[in-house]
C-alpha cells in the first residue's frame, strides 16, 4: 500500500541534508531556510514553494541526514487518492493528509492547494490494491507551472 507519494519515473535531483521534523517516507516535505527537510503542510503550500519527496523515514537518517527527491516539472510519482476520487489525466487537485487511519498524503481531489496534475488516473493504473493515480507536481523545485 501507498503511503504517499512515491517515485514513477522521469527526471529529478535529490538533496541529503538534516531532518527538520518528524516525516515517513513518501511525505511531501519543505526545504527551509536552514536547508533541512520538514513534513509540508498541504493547506499552507504555495505556488513556487521548494518541495522534496521523503525517501525514508526521518529517524532512518545516516549520518544525521536524509535524502529527499527534488522533482521536476516531468518527474512523476505513484499517490493514493482520498476516497470517492477518480480523477483522469489533466485533472488539477489538491493534495492533503490524512489524519485518520492511513496517515498519507493523497490526492484528494480539491482546487484549494491545486498542488498536482493528474499524468495517468484511475482508468490508466492498475486499482486492484489501492485507488492511485500517477500524478506531477504542478510547481515543482522552484521551476515554472508548466501546466
Amino acid at each position: 500500500m501507498l503511503n504517499g507519494f512515491w517515485y514513477a519515473s522521469g527526471p529529478y535531483r535529490t538533496i541529503e541534508t538534516i531532518a527538520g521534523s518528524a516525516f515517513s517516507k513518501g511525505d511531501v516535505l519543505a526545504i527551509d531556510s536552514n536547508s533541512s527537510l520538514s513534513r509540508l503542510n498541504p493547506y499552507a503550500a504555495t505556488t513556487g514553494s521548494v518541495y522534496a519527496i521523503a525517501t525514508s523515514d526521518s529517524d532512518d537518517s545516516i549520518n544525521s541526514k536524509v535524502v529527499g527527491i527534488i522533482p521536476e516539472s516531468d518527474t512523476h510519482f505513484w499517490v493514493a487518492l482520498t476516497a470517492g476520487q477518480t480523477p483522469g489525466p489533466g485533472t488539477n487537485s489538491g493534495v492533503s493528509f490524512d489524519t485518520g487511519l492511513t496517515g498519507r498524503y493523497e490526492v484528494d481531489g480539491s482546487s484549494t492547494t491545486n498542488m498536482v496534475v493528474v499524468v495517468r488516473g484511475v482508468n490508466d493504473v492498475d486499482q486492484s490494491v489501492q485507488s492511485k493515480v500517477i500524478a506531477r507536481f504542478k510547481s515543482a523545485a522552484g521551476e515554472l507551472d508548466l501546466s
